[in-house]
């Protein structure tokens, strides 16, 4: 598993450009703030040769991958060009947290003189921060990669 909530991918098809557009623009609905019951799978917007997306869900997870694609035509068919990362407000709370707990870790580090079991505090928390934003964008950006796959190879 990697640590740094980022992929970029391609898949590459014999579909045409307006093909795999329409598909994906078939399994997107629009954002909306709040939709308990989504008619489908993917929420977000599709111009005429990029998409931004996100999967929707029925639990919370704050991690979830923003999906941002760039379709172009090629010789044999057409190429999307996929990256997944984090929404922008959850990067920006993270960096928050990991600077604040970087902070903590330098400081327990520069006085280990006066060592006690609370002084692991910032180091569980970095651990923990850590564990949260892998485990919440792998789990998602996994599925999300299949699907991707099937929606735009499958004739």
């Amino acid at each position: 598993m990697k640590i740094i909530p980022y992929e970029k991918f391609k898949i590459e098809s014999n579909l045409s450009v307006a093909e795999v557009l329409w598909r994906i623009k078939q399994r997107t609905g629009k954002k909306e703030f709040f939709n308990f019951s989504p008619s489908h799978p993917f929420s977000g917007h599709v111009n005429e040769r990029e998409f931004e997306i996100t999967k929707n869900i029925s639990y919370r997870n704050s991690f979830l991958p923003v999906i941002e694609g760039k379709v172009e035509q090629i010789s044999t068919g057409t190429r999307v060009t996929i990256s997944m990362r984090l929404h922008f407000a959850v990067m920006c709370f993270m960096f928050i947290w990991f600077s604040g707990v970087s902070v903590g870790c330098i400081a327990v580090l520069t006085h280990l003189d006066r060592f006690s079991m609370p002084m692991l505090i910032p180091f569980g928390m970095l651990v923990f921060g850590v564990a949260l934003v892998s485990g919440g964008f792998w789990f998602e950006a996994s599925k999300q990669k299949v699907m991707l796959i099937e929606l735009i190879t499958k004739n």
